[in-house]
């Protein structure tokens, strides 16, 4: 039966029902949404002002043995009870709840006069978004307070709690439960956190895992890792998703104080399943909130294995991937150039798009070292500031320091500029602190400024560019300033293109060359004229390229070797051309399109002596598939070649006809000269023979999960390999993947690299990799390591050898206790991890169904 009661006029007497009939064995249907209308009134009208008006709903279950309902039905009319009934019977109840009222549901109803209801046998109490399930509900309609008692329990959106009985009053949602467990939801919208604005910190301990985006960062900023969500918002998931439990714990007692805040005392927390208790964090007094998703624990231990690992008067922390303000879990690890070392970083989250840590780092031979790092991100600008300084080193009795600033900001209407610079004290400063090899393998720190524009025409950048070089050897020039007008537009004809840049170069006073600073300024005028087909196309191009010199200070010993003021002026015509044919073919059982697709490519560059110019910032591009189609074999603009050539090139591709996938694709291409070589860089051998050599590419995605790549080149000449590499990566699942590469370069390098990340069984990984040079004879870096998923807890273990740049080789360590997310213990591998095996993926981040059955 339904009914609804407003609770100042109701009378007990009037709606009791009576048991006349046990043995009716007939169906019972009833009229819903009967309104019970008063018999009497309170005479006291004042006292019925001062009570609260809450809309009540009692639900009563039907039972056979109750038959008797003229109270409630003025009707004999049996209605038959359809679908469309029930939900607009739903819908009411949930406008009620919405605005405040109360729906109570049991086996058995009592009412007392004015004042008690008390519901028997499988009790429901719903208010709100909380739903109160017990034995026995009393509700008190005057001071709108509930008690509930044997298997109580309450449920609300984002929580769920339980015990032997609780007291609650559901205005304030103020209340207490001796005895209670409780258990956290995964929240069913996730809130992305801040994203990665910059590179990481060249910090000495990857503990602080903060994984920073370089360039331009737009207002979306898209993870490096290829996901296309943005960092900033929300996680659509759908609602009627079954809620998971993503933490539980108990206390002796648990106190409701008021929507979304809890405290408990004398408690335990943590994010195994029921059953498992590995660990916990155990504290006298836990405070949460379930509204900001954080927690605070006073007098807490954090047990592992029922031993207690670490002990805190206080600590705060979030547990729905939420970022919270507070004191992270101290790392350690060990590295033979610093010793044992401890990083204690503080996390402030200043706002949703600011952040910063901090952090002190002991090293046992080094002594105590500070680091900064700020990251923030606005709609039009974002960027990273940080910083490392070491008073004063134990060994070298020098203070160390680190600085960086990255920012890029778009003004709109197409300009943009950024900043980009980095600073160290020494040039030992990486090798001697870093255990990273991207960062110990630096030797030249970039710090520039820009700006740009880019219009739909014309597009504009300045540059002012220099570096701090470690190694004393390689000194690029400085940029001070390069300015870049380029414009572009089509016409019903072709297309129009020209490209002029200015720039001033000078050298470091350190460095030993000769031409020490000039200016140099070219531009390219050229059109071309595109006849595209879809069974092929034509593109005829001319242009004329003009450059000029004005050297201003050269080494008095080379100044016979250039002249101080100098220009070129070089004529260039191109011709290339493609055509497409393509054909169905099958290949064992699976259809696939196969396409062929020659192209020619002509250039043609008359001869001028530029042996007496400088050579700023030329070189020369490797050959292969994608430089085998340009006009100039040089990058930077101080040598353009002689031409008088022609590129040829032969691809097919296999794709997959059902689902568009490209499968298989390879070419083959090789250049043929038509005269002899007679432009060159300083020391280059020049070009000898009537062709280049043999470059090849090709490129797999096997169905049964293979991916290979290769790349060959090969002198005809000499009927030698001059370069070539092969990779191979095996990923059958997540959690699994083999990745295996070759590459040799003659006379310089020839290097062997294996990774790897593979299940062992009962949720233990192995994780390894191997970068090894034949050439030399040895190491360059290599990793070993185990990782173990519980389920709720992970540990990793990991040894490093980086092979530096500027010194010898350091060895690190590194062993991490993860807790669910909530804390970290040890030294964070998870960089170095990631840099050194491709495809890595945590075990503790897999998805549930191919995750190990840890105690199988």
């Amino acid at each position: 039966m339904l009914a609804i009661l407003r609770p100042e006029l109701a009378c007990a007497e009037d709606a009791k029902l009576t048991e006349n009939n046990t043995n009716n064995d007939n169906p019972i249907a009833l009229k819903l949404d009967q309104v019970m209308l008063p018999i009497t009134a309170p005479s006291d009208s004042e006292k019925q002002a001062s009570i609260p008006k809450v809309d009540l709903r009692i639900k009563l279950r039907m039972s056979k043995s109750i038959n008797n309902f003229d109270v409630l039905n003025k009707t004999t009319d049996i209605a038959e009870i359809d679908p469309l009934t029930f939900k607009k019977q739903a819908d009411a109840e949930n406008e009620m709840l919405a605005n405040g009222g109360v729906i109570i549901e049991g086996d058995r109803l009592e009412v007392q006069l004015d004042r008690t209801m008390t519901s028997l046998g499988n009790a429901s109490l719903k208010t709100g978004s909380n739903v109160i399930l017990g034995d026995r509900i009393e509700f008190d309609s005057q001071n709108h307070a509930t008690h509930s008692a044997g298997h109580a329990s309450m449920e609300g959106p984002d929580s769920l709690v339980k015990g032997p009985s609780f007291h609650l009053n559901i205005d304030d949602n103020t209340g207490e439960m001796p005895n209670a467990s409780f258990f956290m939801y995964k929240p069913l919208i996730k809130i992305s956190p801040l994203g990665a604005l910059g590179d990481k910190l060249y910090g000495q301990n990857p503990g602080l895992n903060n994984d920073l985006l370089s360039g331009v960062v737009d207002r979306n900023m898209m993870p490096v890792n290829g996901e296309t969500k943005p960092v900033l918002g929300l996680e659509n998931t759908d609602n009627t998703e079954a809620k998971k439990v993503s933490s539980r714990g108990d206390a002796e007692m648990l106190f409701f104080e008021g929507d979304s805040k809890k405290r408990l005392l004398k408690s335990r927390y943590t994010t195994c399943e029921v059953g498992s208790d590995d660990w916990y964090i155990k504290s006298g007094q836990l405070k949460i909130n379930d509204e900001t998703k954080t927690a605070v624990a006073t007098n807490a231990t954090v047990e592992f294995k029922g031993v207690p690992i670490l002990y805190t008067p206080w600590i705060n922390f979030p547990y729905a991937n939420q970022r919270k303000s507070g004191l992270l879990a101290p790392t350690w690890g060990t590295t033979t150039k610093s010793g044992f070392e401890v990083l204690t970083p503080f996390y402030w989250n200043i706002s949703p798009n600011m952040d910063a840590t901090i952090a002190s780092r002991y090293l046992s031979k080094r002594g105590l070292q500070g680091q900064g790092e700020l990251r923030y991100l606005e709609e039009n600008y974002a960027g990273i500031l940080a910083a490392e300084y070491l008073p004063s080193d134990d060994i070298t009795n020098n203070q160390r320091y680190f600085a960086k600033i990255k920012h890029q900001h778009n003004f709109g209407d197409g300009w943009t500029a950024g900043i980009d610079a980095q600073k160290v004290s020494d040039d030992q400063y990486f090798s001697d602190l870093s255990t990273h090899i991207i960062t110990t393998s630096k030797v030249n720190l970039l710090q520039q400024a820009n700006i740009n524009y880019a219009g739909d025409v014309w597009q504009f950048g300045a540059l002012a560019q220099k570096y701090q070089t470690l190694d004393k050897i390689s000194y690029p020039y400085q940029r001070m300033p390069q300015m870049t007008l380029n414009g572009s537009k089509d016409w019903d004809w072709g297309t129009s293109r020209i490209q002029n840049q200015l720039t001033r170069f000078e050298s470091d006073p350190s460095s030993s060359r000769a031409v020490k600073a000039g200016t140099r300024f070219s531009t390219y005028p050229s059109i071309s004229i595109p006849m595209v087909r879809p069974y092929g196309y034509i593109t005829p191009k001319i242009g004329i390229n003009y450059t000029s010199y004005s050297l201003d200070s050269i080494d008095p010993l080379s100044a016979s070797a250039y002249d101080k003021t100098a220009d070129r002026t070089l004529p260039i015509v191109s011709l290339d051309s493609g055509l497409f044919f393509e054909r169905d073919t099958r290949i064992v059982s699976r259809n696939y399109t196969q396409t062929l697709e020659p192209r020619l490519f002509y250039v043609y560059i008359p001869y001028q002596d530029q042996s007496r110019l400088p050579v700023f910032d030329t070189g020369i591009a490797d050959l292969n598939m994608g430089t085998m189609f340009i006009e100039n074999q040089y990058t930077g603009g101080d040598r353009i070649n002689n031409a008088n050539q022609m590129s040829m090139s032969l691809s097919s591709r296999l794709i997959d006809a059902n689902t568009g996938e490209q499968r298989f694709a390879t070419s083959i291409g090789q250049r043929f000269y038509f005269e002899d070589q007679k432009v060159g860089l300083p020391n280059e051998v020049l070009r000898f023979g009537a062709s280049s050599d043999i470059v090849a590419a090709a490129t797999a995605r096997l169905v049964n999960k293979w991916n290979i790549d290769a790349a060959w080149q090969y002198n005809n000449n000499t009927g030698e390999t001059v370069k070539g590499n092969i990779g191979t990566r095996y990923n059958p699942e997540p959690g699994k993947v083999l990745n295996l590469s070759y590459r040799f370069t003659q006379n310089n390098l020839e290097q062997i690299n294996a990774s790897t990340q593979w299940p062992l069984g009962r949720g233990y990984y192995g994780l390894a990799r191997a970068n090894y040079s034949i050439r030399e004879g040895s190491m360059i870096e290599g990793l070993a390591g185990i990782e173990y998923d519980a389920g709720c807890w992970q540990s990793r273990f990991v040894v490093q050898r980086v092979q530096t740049a500027t010194a010898d080789a350091n060895f690190a360590m590194f062993f991490q206790l993860e807790l669910g997310g909530i804390a970290s213990i040890g030294s964070n591998p998870l960089q170095l991890i990631n840099r050194n095996i491709p495809g890595y993926k945590s075990s503790g981040l897999l998805p549930d169904n191919y995750r190990q059955l840890y105690n199988e």
